[in-house]
């Protein structure tokens, strides 16, 4: 497995945490509600493991995911409990129950929200390096993030970034996580762009 160094870690946690930022800044507006945020947990796996440890192998969840390619690639998933989902999806339009009525407007509202999200990480990313992703059709499922990975761009052996963050709106009971993976032959990339900003910032 690949080892990168702890100030790369610390500079992806630091262009992620800025991201998030931005886009807490976009639900705030949109919710009209506080959002809290947690500082994102990083770390390296391959594939295989990061199946084994994740939190959340039940498949009730609302899954936005986007793969991205360029400079580097991978993919950033967009996370809700399906409870959490229905009550952003009520806060949001006003709708009181889920029904087949207005499956596609829900549909719509959690890849619009997927899309605000993502893009504000990675833009932030892409903005601070000086670099530019192109980016897949964003896809929703329900399903869970272990499931997304059997059918994604990974194989098992490879090593990959994992960022996990969270964000919460609490009086309206609502959870979101964020996981970007950052694939095997992305890393030496992505650490030698932020060695060099590192450099550039200590002159």
């Amino acid at each position: 497995m690949k080892t990168v160094s702890m100030p790369v870690l610390d500079g992806i946690r630091e262009l992620v945490n800025i991201g998030i930022g931005k886009s807490a800044g976009s639900l705030n507006a949109l919710t009209g509600h506080h959002v809290t945020l947690h500082v994102p947990d990083i770390h390296i796996s391959t594939i295989h493991d990061l199946k084994e440890q994740i939190p959340h192998p039940d498949p009730s969840f609302s899954v936005v995911s986007l793969n991205y390619n360029g400079a580097f690639e991978g993919t950033a998933v967009l996370m809700f409990p399906l409870k959490s989902a229905e009550n952003l999806f009520f806060l949001l339009n006003g709708e009181t129950e889920r029904t087949q009525e207005n499956d596609e407007l829900w549909r719509m509202t959690l890849l619009e929200i997927g899309n605000i999200i993502i893009n504000a990480v990675m833009g932030s990313i892409t903005n601070i390096l000086g670099k530019k992703l192109e980016f897949q059709i964003p896809q929703y499922r329900e399903d869970s993030l272990d499931h997304l990975l059997d059918n994604g761009q990974f194989a098992d052996s490879q090593s990959a970034i994992v960022v996990h963050a969270r964000f919460s709106v609490e009086d309206e009971g609502i959870l979101g996580e964020i996981v970007l993976l950052l694939a095997d032959q992305s890393i030496d990339i992505l650490a030698e762009l932020i060695n060099q900003k590192i450099g550039i910032s200590k002159e």
